[in-house]
């Protein structure tokens, strides 16, 4: 699919949306405050998804939508694990509402979280370099 410039230039927002959310998301972490760390972990993957559904002309704006976008990144990907870490992500944002998680139950659950979020960035370096070279 050809992207168009505007498409480009939401990308290259998302882009760094994600960065300013994930820096967030460590300031937070940092401090122990874990709902508010999990609203911008949670605000990180949403952008990285975002910018690669433009790629594939969708705009991915509703919770449903990311989560069913990364289950059919996975299959093209051939990354089963990736639909499993898209369910820890989805703890993560829960936690943003209820906080109710222990610190031991944050990790393991930001750990595979971040883990999702490294393969979801290579996806976006993949398709930025395929489409805008």
């Amino acid at each position: 699919m050809k992207v168009d410039e505007k498409s480009i230039s939401e990308i290259e927002r998302r882009k760094d949306l994600a960065d300013y959310y994930y820096d967030n998301f460590r300031k937070h972490y940092g401090t122990k405050n874990f709902s508010k760390a999990s609203e911008f972990l949670w605000g990180t993957l949403n952008s990285l998804v975002y910018a690669i559904g433009l790629f594939y002309g969708r705009k991915l704006t509703a919770h449903k939508a990311v989560v069913d976008f990364v289950k059919e990144l996975a299959s093209a990907y051939k990354d089963e694990e990736m639909g499993e870490l898209m369910t820890d992500a989805e703890t993560i944002h829960a936690n943003f509402f209820h906080d109710f998680m222990s610190e031991p139950m944050f990790e393991t659950h930001r750990q595979k979280t971040e883990k999702l979020l490294r393969k979801l960035v290579n996806i976006l370096d993949h398709e930025m370099q395929t489409h805008l070279q």
